[in-house]
Order: C-alpha cells, then structure tokens, then sequence
C-alpha cells in the first residue's frame, strides 16, 4: 500500500512538472475601466488595476484594486416626529421626505485565480476572486417638508418616533464570479474584456462589463 501511495504521489508531482512553466516566472500589468449595474436605472462605473502572475500552466494568481461607483434606487416616505421643550412648553415637530436612493463609493481589494482555457488569437479564461470593499454610502433624499404643533393629537396619523433610517456601510466582502477573453495587440500587450458578478453581503449585487489592456512584464 505504501509503495502505491508513493507511486501515485510521484506521478502527481511529474504530472505537475509537465504542465507547469515555473510559477511565478511571469508578471502582467493591467488597467481597467468599465460599467456596472444594479439594474437599468442604476449604472455605475468601474476603474481599477490589477497584477497577475503564472501558477501553472493555465492557472494564474492576480490581485486587484480600483474603484467603483455604484446606485440603488429605493422609493418610500419617511413620516416622523419629535418632541423639544421650548420655553417650558411643550412643541412637537413633524416632518415627511422621500428616500428616493442610495450611492456606494467602493475600494475594493482583491484576491484571486484566473483559468486559461485555451492560447489563441482570442484567450478565453474564467475567474473567481475573494474581495474586501472599503464604502462611503450616501443616501438621496427629497425636499423635506415640515410642520409644527402644540400637542401630540394635533399630529396627523401616519408620524411616528420610530422610522426605518438606512444604514450607511463602511465596508464588506463578497465573491466575483467573471468570464472574459484576452486579445494580442503585440508581443506584449493584449487586450481584455471581461464579464463580472460581484455577490456581496452588505450592499447590492452588481454586474460588470470591464474593457482594460495587459501589459506582460516578463
């Protein structure tokens, strides 16, 4: 059993060393720009740079950031009220606005692996990435309308101390899932199109269509 055990781990390491070219023995360079989107009414934009380097023979190992503006657009009022002491008397304050949608400033930082299908005039390839997003989060109100009264049972129904305020993220973490496809312009620069779906557990999930070129260093 142990010499099976070795025979089979002997052949694993040849089997490697025949489709491998030294790993990182390659390094490229590639700048990025593109669109996202939540859905149609929201389209944002994508910039970002990325280094990639060989693992094995179709598999590489690359890491990115950049940045991305993103939207979503979210239709609800907001009825509330508070209370202040003015005077000694008792004043109660209503007001009403609309959250008519939410922006995401996004620092993402990734980790991941490339798989090369093929070499050709047109290289398609596969990726999965592990991102961690650092996010400005802004929200878009409408003109806020306000009233003022002198007792609670003047206000009307529908105010109320409680109300849904949004939370403003600061950051989170997600998988992109991508297909895309290489093309040489010369011996060391290609161009490259991608097609990205970014999950994410905090803020929206968004597709990406990116156009960049690759520089390979060596």
């Amino acid at each position: 059993m142990k010499k099976i055990i070795l025979v089979f781990l002997l052949a694993s390491i040849n089997l490697l060393n025949g489709q491998a070219s030294k790993p990182f023995s390659k390094l490229d360079f590639g700048f990025y720009g593109g669109i996202n989107f939540y859905d149609s009414d929201n389209i944002g934009s994508d910039i970002f740079i990325e280094f990639k380097t060989n693992l094995l023979t179709s598999f590489s190992l690359k890491v990115s950031t950049g940045f991305v503006k993103s939207s979503q657009s979210k239709f609800y009022t907001v009825k509330r009220y508070s209370e202040k002491i003015i005077d000694n008397t008792p004043r109660f304050f209503a007001s009403k606005y609309n959250v008519i949608g939410k922006r995401y400033d996004v620092f993402p930082i990734s980790l991941g692996i490339q798989y090369n299908l093929y070499e050709s005039n047109i290289s398609p390839y596969f990726t999965i990435d592990m991102v961690y997003n650092f996010i400005n989060t802004f929200i878009d109100f409408s003109t806020t309308e306000h009233w003022t009264y002198n007792s609670i049972d003047e206000i009307p129904s529908g105010f109320s101390e409680d109300y849904k305020r949004e939370e403003l993220y600061e950051n989170s973490y997600g998988v992109i899932l991508g297909v895309g496809a290489s093309y040489p312009i010369s011996s060391k620069l290609n161009l490259d199109f991608r097609y990205l779906f970014k999950l994410d557990n905090e803020i929206i999930n968004t597709h990406h269509f990116i156009l960049g070129v690759l520089l390979e260093f060596f």
